[in-house]
């Protein structure tokens, strides 16, 4: 029997997965979650695969342990879009190797990570290892958009049971304790048409949103926070559109606004202090009429340094990270310490003491914003891949480190559950 943790057989599992198209949108999760069922029915393991909507599906396995704690091994099946052919060399599906890289899109948000976790708890499975308490893995649907897989999980499951979660989201294989909250709204002003030759009848949205955009510019130092591991709080107007032709004057203009939030800020009181900011507006502009549409709202999510769960993780990170470190040297993918310090990623934590300069936060948000139990969950986010490659051209994983990524989830799920004594 292979050793699922060898190159031999790791490297082709992952390739397998990234040749799948799940794109999203439209996502089309169903078929990967179909193929690893599969692959784990054939390694004598059981497993669920959820229908989310059509299309679309959650995998779930339980590798059942003695009669103790629980923690959640998760990952999302869907990727961004593909890149074009003119923007990048390799093709997105095609899972090249060259240079000790793999490419592909999802190496490293993260198939990758996903696959590492599958493995791990596989290779736990192969040996006879029977752990001190449930493994749970769980492949998402959904998370690059709106976490409808994650979602439909805590809806139908209690968070409350778990006592660990771990996402595998791309770190650069270091330990991240959090990620930035995210709200993302979509303005809307509505003025009146008239004739492009006489303006003075109508009330132009297009220009009266650019007042708009404007007093997002002069208040984005107001609504500014800084937080000593998950970094500063942002806003950008991303997206925009309004009018009807050339010679009609603008009814209707709209703007998509993303905010990443950082403690002390709350999503609902910074709403409602735009709401009464564009409420202000309306006032000194009669005839316009805004709307505040709400996309989407994912929570900040922190854990802190001292849980065990986190701590063992640092542990199992250490000898890596050292590996790590001198493989940045030679060109490899990672995040090194100094970036994370000029970043501001690392420091002091949120709930005050000294923090280790391996502990960091990442920017985007992931589906622990959905499964962290309103913050009671212990959340370790650690993934193979390199964050800064996610989302562009030829995105790629260092086959290394992916390989010890294996290692790593299956010793963090021995350590932080134990192995049953029968």
């Amino acid at each position: 029997m292979i050793d699922v943790r060898s190159r031999e057989f790791a490297v082709p599992f992952l390739q397998s997965l990234i040749q799948v198209d799940t794109c999203n949108p439209p996502g089309n999760e169903h078929r990967l979650a179909l193929l690893l069922q599969e692959y784990l029915r054939r390694e004598g393991l059981e497993s669920r695969v959820i229908t989310v909507e059509q299309g679309r599906s959650n995998l779930e396995a339980v590798i059942a342990g003695s009669r103790g704690r629980k923690l959640m091994f998760c990952g999302h099946l869907d990727t961004v879009s593909p890149w074009t052919a003119e923007a990048g060399k390799y093709p997105p599906h095609g899972a090249v190797i060259e240079g000790g890289r793999m490419y592909g899109r999802g190496t490293s948000d993260m198939k990758g990570g996903l696959a590492a976790m599958l493995l791990a708890a596989v290779s736990l499975h192969q040996e006879g290892i029977r752990l001190g308490g449930d493994l749970i893995v769980l492949a998402t649907a959904g998370e690059e958009v709106d976490s409808c897989g994650a979602r439909q999980y805590a809806e139908h499951h209690s968070l409350g049971e778990l006592d660990g979660l771990v996402i595998a989201e791309p770190t650069g294989s270091r330990v991240a304790v959090g990620h930035k909250g995210a709200l993302w709204l979509r303005i809307t002003l509505h003025g009146r048409s008239a004739h492009g030759s006489m303006p003075h009848l109508g009330l132009n949205a297009v220009e009266g949103m650019m007042e708009v955009i404007a007093l997002f510019k002069r208040h984005a130092l107001e609504w500014q926070a800084h937080d000593p591991v998950l970094g500063s709080s942002s806003l950008s107007v991303n997206a925009i559109s309004g009018g009807v032709q050339t010679n009609v004057i603008a009814d209707r203009c709209s703007i998509d606004v993303d905010i990443r939030t950082v403690p002390p800020l709350q999503h609902s009181g910074l709403l409602a202090e735009i709401t009464a900011k564009l409420d202000g507006m309306q006032q000194l502009n009669a005839g316009f009429r805004y709307e505040v549409e709400e996309l989407l709202d994912r929570s900040v999510v922190y854990t802190d340094p001292g849980e065990e769960l986190i701590r063992t993780a640092l542990v199992l990170a250490g000898s890596a990270g050292e590996e790590t470190e001198q493989s940045q040297e030679n060109g490899s993918a990672g995040i090194s310490v100094a970036a994370d310090q000029a970043a501001g990623t690392v420091g002091t934590p949120t709930g005050g003491g000294a923090v280790s300069a391996a502990v960091q936060g990442v920017s985007y948000y992931t589906d622990a914003s959905v499964l962290h139990n309103h913050g009671k969950l212990p959340v370790l986010i650690y993934g193979p891949g390199d964050p800064k490659l996610a989302h562009q051209p030829d995105e790629w994983i260092d086959i290394e480190a992916y390989l010890d990524s294996i290692s790593f989830y299956r010793e963090l799920a021995v350590r932080f559950l134990g192995v049953a004594a029968d």
